[in-house]
């Protein structure tokens, strides 16, 4: 997706859309560590969430909340730590559905 098509959504269309990727970070990840995928996808998904997150925070709509991208950097973080066995599935999804009703 193109900056300006990005841009010309509402924020919240834009966080939708990083929660789409979300959760197929989660199930791909999830096949991952079942053994029904080779190799984990989710760090795919994850670079693709890094990118939305960047250019929600440059995004001008966005300027006058910007802490709510630089939070969202923060949960991108959490992915890591979820990707690298720090946490489990059910607490990065809780920790995602927690922050999303907190700027929603």
């Amino acid at each position: 997706m193109n900056r300006n098509t990005w841009n010309s959504m509402s924020f919240f269309e834009q966080l939708s859309n990083i929660d789409g990727d979300v959760d197929r970070l989660i199930r791909a990840h999830e096949k991952y560590l079942n053994n029904e995928a080779d190799k984990d996808n989710g760090y795919f998904y994850l670079d693709n969430i890094v990118k939305m997150i960047r250019i929600t925070f440059f995004d001008p709509k966005n300027s006058e909340k910007a802490y709510r991208a630089i939070e969202l950097l923060d949960e991108a973080e959490e992915l890591k730590r979820y990707l690298n066995g720090e946490c489990d599935s059910e607490y990065i999804r809780s920790y995602w559905n927690q922050y999303t009703k907190a700027i929603s």
